[in-house]
């Protein structure tokens, strides 16, 4: 979304301001991710390993559910989401 300060409603701030910080969660979630899995390749321990492959999943939940929101605030991505898959 590309608007010039004098077109930018008080709601559509407040929707911008969402979206980064979703954008920001996400970007979180998925170095959250690789940094299990590289952790994984180093672990002795198969406990510890299984536990990791538990959290990765949770963090793909993360994931999904925050490309989710994004889509619903962010009708654009949600097209661009929608080409691709």
């Amino acid at each position: 979304m590309s608007y010039s300060s004098e077109e930018i409603s008080e709601e559509q701030l407040a929707i911008l301001a969402d979206l980064e910080m979703l954008r920001e969660d996400l970007v979180a979630e998925l170095q959250a991710i690789n940094q299990y899995e590289d952790h994984m390749l180093n672990l002795e321990n198969e406990g510890a390993v299984t536990a990791l492959e538990r959290i990765i999943e949770d963090e793909k939940e993360h994931v999904a559910e925050l490309l989710k929101a994004i889509q619903n605030l962010d009708p654009v991505q949600a097209d661009k989401f929608k080409e691709v898959l």
